[in-house]
């Protein structure tokens, strides 16, 4: 469906462009959080995020636009099982593309909103342990014999405001398909970690 949409899109997207590409940054929080099939644990909790991203939208159509957002971010979360708690916190270079379409609010500027997907590079992060006793920490490893799969992608969907001052106001949430739990994690019980993350961003649209 993609490729559909994209082949019936890029004819008119080269015309376009010439008139005007938009150009922008955000950045902001949110709360991210991981689903993850293991028998052994109690609970999973949330932890909060950073994240910075540019923004340049090209248009398509009337009103239609490409969103793309590379960036930094942040994903993870707080799991505990039995007298054990990790909070695993890993920071990835991430690019959303989105297709966006953009509705007038007279006076006051436009509401935004837009699907499409997101691909991950997990770059750095970080293992706490705690028990009764004790606490330490680690950096993640990424690779099949380590602490989690490197690359993440999915699902993004998000929605805001861009009012006439050009500052811009963005709600979003990336839905992970990728199971990024490592050989050696599935071989201890973890047969999947899929990230999910709800963000809150404030920006400025630069042109």
């Amino acid at each position: 469906m993609f490729f559909l949409t994209a082949a019936l899109i890029l004819p008119h997207t080269y015309a376009q462009a010439q008139r005007k590409i938009q150009y922008g940054f955000e950045l902001g929080g949110g709360l991210a959080i991981q689903h993850i099939s293991n028998p052994d644990i109690l609970s999973i909790n949330a932890i909060r995020t950073f994240h910075i991203n540019a923004i340049i939208n090209i248009p398509v159509l009337k009103d239609y636009y490409i969103s793309l957002k590379p960036g930094l971010t942040n994903k993870g979360a707080v799991v505990t099982e039995d007298a054990l708690v990790t909070n695993n916190h890993i920071t990835y270079y991430q690019l959303t593309a989105n297709l966006m379409r953009k509705y007038d609010i007279p006076t006051l500027g436009k509401i935004v909103g837009g699907i499409g997907g997101y691909f991950s590079r997990g770059d750095y992060g970080s293992l706490d342990y705690e028990t009764p006793n004790s606490s330490n920490s680690d950096y993640v490893a990424f690779g099949d014999n380590n602490d989690f799969q490197r690359y993440d992608g999915g699902i993004n969907v998000f929605t805001g405001l861009e009012l006439n001052n050009k500052l811009i106001f963005h709600l979003g949430y990336d839905f992970g398909l990728t199971n990024i739990a490592s050989q050696a994690l599935k071989d201890t019980g973890t047969s999947n970690v899929f990230n999910r993350e709800f963000t809150i961003s404030l920006g400025f649209m630069i042109k």
